[in-house]
């Protein structure tokens, strides 16, 4: 079985890891968890404790798992009462 050098198996310098500063700033967040708990996995609550160490707090409402569609954009809202208030009937 190989020695694990360091907790993590991930690099911020190889090549496709365009990542944003807070990508990098959560992966390094998880890397001294990972370290200084010795823990090479992890669980979920695991990291979203350490996402909300960070300062990620819940903006927006919940949308339900089974609907992934994004929210109708007001753009078409606003064509569909365009197209509703054309055809109905002047008075």
């Amino acid at each position: 079985m190989p020695h694990w050098l360091s907790y993590t198996s991930y690099s911020l310098y190889f090549d496709g890891a365009d990542m944003t500063e807070d990508d990098t700033e959560f992966l390094l967040a998880i890397a001294a968890y990972q370290k200084r708990h010795a823990r090479r996995y992890p669980t979920m609550l695991e990291l979203l404790h350490i996402a909300r160490c960070l300062g990620y707090r819940k903006v927006a409402d919940a949308v339900p798992i089974n609907q992934p569609m994004p929210p109708a954009s007001e753009k078409s809202e606003t064509r569909k009462s365009k197209s509703e208030s054309e055809t109905e009937e002047p008075v």
